[in-house]
């Protein structure tokens, strides 16, 4: 398989089972599964022995839980033919999900990782899962959190380059629809929600009318979240698609 299918991890935070959890999965994945030489799902499910009080994992445990995974991860490859797909922290616990090309030598795999880290109790199980239904219907991301996920990358990016997110700035957000008259009841919309129109464009495709709309606001991530699934549902509302979002960097 290709290293570009398989290297493209992100996370996000959501509830499961009314908890707090952060799901870690390989994105990449995603156009290739179900992998069909992969058919065996395999969990592990790793107890914290310090979580924090609520539920995930402390950053004085982080380093040992990196150990287990590398561990793990060695293992399974080397006696199973196994990738890790993605693990769920939540309620005290890491539970990691490999796929791997068969379940021999999964337990004893498992038990000869984990007798580094004899402090820490663990569950496993295996079963077939050859439609990859645990990493297509639990870990990967519904379509708002892919957004919070897509709006971390661009925050991400003006970190790197000194924004400090907190200041109010001009904000640009793409929409497009296939109907001018539906582009034209969206921007009435959007103008009773505070935004100023940047542009109208025609552009090529199924969906040709396209707007560009502004508003003054901070990119912290609750904020930017906030707008960015305001915007989503009025776009689909009116039959449109939300396209993103982009604002300059402001240092101070």
């Amino acid at each position: 398989m290709p290293e570009s299918l398989t290297n493209h991890w992100s996370f996000y935070l959501c509830k499961v089972n009314d908890q707090l959890a952060s799901i870690y999965l390989n994105l990449g994945l995603r156009s290739a599964v179900p992998i069909v030489s992969k058919p065996w799902l395999l969990w592990i499910w790793v107890y914290f022995n310090s979580p924090r009080p609520d539920g995930l994992s402390s950053n004085e445990e982080a380093p040992v839980l990196y150990k287990i995974e590398d561990a793990l991860t060695r293992n399974l490859s080397a006696s199973c033919g196994a990738l890790l797909a993605g693990r769920i922290t939540t309620s005290g616990r890491r539970e990691f999900y490999f796929y791997g090309e068969n379940q021999d030598g999964f337990r004893n795999a498992v038990t000869e990782a984990m007798n580094a880290f004899a402090a820490y109790r663990f569950d496993i199980k295996e079963e077939r899962d050859p439609l990859w239904e645990q990493y297509l219907d639990v870990l990967f991301p519904n379509e708002r959190q892919m957004e919070t996920i897509k709006n971390r990358r661009v925050l991400d990016v003006l970190e790197e380059h000194g924004d400090v997110h907190s200041v109010p700035r001009l904000v640009r957000h793409w929409i497009y629809f296939s109907t001018e008259d539906t582009r034209s009841a969206f921007r009435d919309a959007a103008l009773g929600s505070g935004f100023t129109i940047d542009a109208e464009r025609l552009v090529d495709g199924s969906e040709p009318f396209g707007l560009i709309i502004a508003r003054e606001e901070p990119v912290d991530q609750n904020g930017i979240d906030r707008t960015v699934t305001e915007l989503t549902r009025m776009a689909q509302q009116f039959g449109g698609d939300y396209d993103g979002w982009e604002t300059q960097v402001v240092n101070q």
